[in-house]
């Protein structure tokens, strides 16, 4: 008895294949791609290899003068708006572009990641005008604090993020005075405690961050109200409805102890002695 030869089973790809090239108009498609194909490499051939080549010199300075400096692919200058002068001599001096520019050559998301990582700038945006202006539309940070750590001194915005240094605290009088170290990362409580006083900004001296875990004021003739860790705000309010007023203006004391529950803590220091975390030019 004969035995029955077996052969191997295709596989589902083979099988799909063959199944594709049994239609008509992907045997055509494929016979006019290879047509093509030959065509191009035989151009590239005579390209190559004949002795009336175009120069490739020639053929860059031709292409350069039809796509890089077709007129309304140019961008003429630089405009920058809503931002002071120096912020703009700043961007001037980051990006160094020389105009005029071809569009093409600009990458606007990475010109707007450098714009962006200035301390002074919030967020900005980059965009060509019809006019062949690059423009540049920046939110700059406002400064809401004078913040000291060490012996520098900084502007702050309302997210504790540093803005740029100044020389004096009389450069910004107008500003609450923060200091001590991390101090910026609780800008927005140092604020709202400044709120709560009903003196003027020009009395109070600063607020300083202790140990990263509570405030002090200072106020005029070095007079500190010390705040506790926790609900700093609610025990201020307790002590400004009491005879704060009487506490604070009678000179009496230089110390206001607030940090225990049900009891204010007086005292008093010579008058030799500064404040050294508040002495500020």
């Amino acid at each position: 008895m004969s035995q029955i030869k077996s052969y191997p089973r295709p596989s589902k790809m083979r099988y799909r294949l063959e199944r594709v090239w049994l239609r008509r108009w992907v045997r055509k498609l494929i016979f006019y791609l290879s047509i093509i194909i030959i065509f191009l490499i035989f151009c590239l051939f005579i390209f190559m290899y004949s002795s009336d080549r175009i120069n490739l010199k020639v053929f860059k300075t031709y292409f350069n003068n039809y796509v890089f400096e077709r007129p309304e692919l140019s961008v003429s200058k630089l405009e920058i708006i809503n931002a002071n002068s120096d912020l703009i001599n700043q961007i001037n001096a980051i990006l160094k572009l020389s105009f005029p520019i071809n569009s093409i050559q600009l990458d606007i998301k990475n010109l707007q990641k450098i714009i962006n990582k200035i301390d002074s700038v919030e967020s900005s945006s980059v965009r060509i005008k019809d006019t062949g202006v690059l423009l540049v539309d920046v939110i700059e940070r406002k400064p809401v604090a004078v913040y000291r750590e060490n012996d520098e001194l900084t502007l702050i915005d309302l997210s504790g993020h540093k803005i740029n240094n100044i020389f004096s605290r009389s450069d910004r009088k107008d500003l609450p005075f923060i200091v001590g170290f991390e101090g910026n990362f609780y800008v927005k409580e140092a604020l709202e405690i400044y709120q709560l006083l009903s003196f003027n900004l020009k009395e109070i001296r600063g607020i300083i961050r202790i140990g990263k875990r509570r405030w002090d004021i200072i106020l005029k003739d070095i007079l500190r109200i010390k705040l506790p860790e926790k609900n700093p705000k609610r025990s201020l309010r307790k002590f400004l409805r009491r005879d704060s007023n009487y506490l604070i203006s009678s000179n009496k004391f230089t110390i206001i102890d607030l940090r225990f529950a049900n009891k204010i803590i007086l005292r008093k220091i010579p008058e030799d002695i500064q404040d050294p975390l508040i002495e500020v030019n």
